[in-house]
């Protein structure tokens, strides 16, 4: 067993080689405990995906069992906090939108890492508080659209194009949009840096007038697009669009102006965690040149952040589309306690269920 172990050392020291001294020193002693924790209990909308399309990761630590809990960010938050509240934790890691994550962080569940690879990512994409790690930008667009359905010179070209009258019957919005107004309202800020609200909420209240059909998460309503049901998903996630694109060449297209709007895909390791050392172990392989390519070639179509890799072939498609980190307006990481604080996220949330009649 001895002699097992330290060939796999040896065999991820190769992989890592180039690293100096002190991290690959902290990489061993991550590897060594998680081969005694041998479990990672992940949470969020893309633990499946990381358990079942992340072949590298599992082969380069074969001795640890996933398991999943498959969640949007909501369901993520609700049940990380009703476990710690209970003082039953038993969840390592989380993987969700940076509002999610900072709830995390304003109720003292996250704990502080280090990760060598960061040294190589691009600047900006970190929150000054260290408490979660910034591993992709998540580019979100205006819309997506069937490109049978709808022609490129119909394609809306600026906020108010969105509102226009012929689209009435042919649109869609997800139920699971509720941080959008927010986003927008921080986006339309005027100079002073008032939040526009009112430009945000006007806009909303525009598109539930083309009697949009209400789609119950991004994932389902873009295989309705793509199967023809509506022409335009507004604000949907630009990843399961790559994801249909590539993978099943689904007739998508991305509407953009004057850039991607978005953030940061958050990815947290709790304190008092069962299993911290795998979850480690996770994040450094994601945040490596060859985790970024792996996890954007066969997961999802996120950008790249680390500057050293290759983009995977949904992380491409994205890009050939203006979803590049030069292209993208991201929220503002070093002001996150205002941005997603309780006010203006009930803020967003109340108007958007009750636009939509769902509360």
């Amino acid at each position: 067993m001895k002699t097992k172990a330290l060939v796999l050392l040896g065999i991820v020291a190769l992989a890592f080689s180039g690293m100096d001294a002190a991290a690959a020193s902290l990489r061993e002693e991550m590897i060594a405990k998680a081969q005694k924790e041998k479990a990672l209990v992940l949470i969020g909308s893309l633990a499946e995906d990381i358990r079942t399309r992340l072949p590298g990761f599992q082969k380069r630590y074969p001795f640890i069992k996933i398991k999943d809990l498959d969640m949007n960010t909501k369901d993520s938050v609700n049940r990380v906090s009703l476990e710690a509240k209970a003082g039953r934790l038993s969840i390592d890691w989380s993987g969700i939108s940076e509002d999610g994550a900072e709830i995390f962080v304003r109720q003292g569940l996250s704990a502080r890492h280090e990760f060598p690879h960061l040294k190589d990512f691009a600047p900006g994409f970190q929150p000054p508080h260290g408490l979660w790690t910034g591993v992709f930008a998540n580019p979100r667009a205006q819309g997506a659209y069937n490109t049978d359905l709808l022609k490129p010179e119909d394609v809306p070209k600026t906020w108010e194009d969105m509102a226009d009258p012929k689209f009435k019957g042919k649109t869609m919005l997800s139920r699971s949009a509720e941080d959008i107004p927010g986003r927008l309202a921080w986006l339309f800020r005027e100079k002073d840096g008032k939040w526009g609200w009112d430009r945000s909420f006007d806009l909303f209240t525009k598109l539930k007038a083309h009697n949009p059909s209400i789609a119950r998460g991004n994932a389902g309503g873009m295989q309705r697009l793509a199967a023809g049901e509506v022409s335009i998903f507004w604000f949907s996630a630009v990843t399961p669009a790559a994801l249909l694109a590539v993978n099943r060449k689904a007739p998508l297209g991305l509407i953009a102006f004057p850039k991607f709007f978005g953030g940061v895909r958050a990815w947290t390791i709790f304190k008092n965690a069962p299993h911290p050392a795998s979850a480690w172990l996770l994040t450094d392989y994601v945040t490596s040149p060859e985790g970024q390519f792996e996890f954007t070639d066969r997961v999802q179509g996120f950008i790249p952040l680390n500057r050293k890799a290759k983009p995977g072939r949904m992380a491409q498609w994205v890009a050939e589309r203006g979803g590049t980190l030069e292209n993208l307006n991201v929220i503002d990481l070093t002001n996150l306690e205002e941005i997603y604080s309780d006010k203006n996220q009930e803020r967003s949330e109340k108007f958007f269920f009750k636009l939509l009649g769902l509360r």
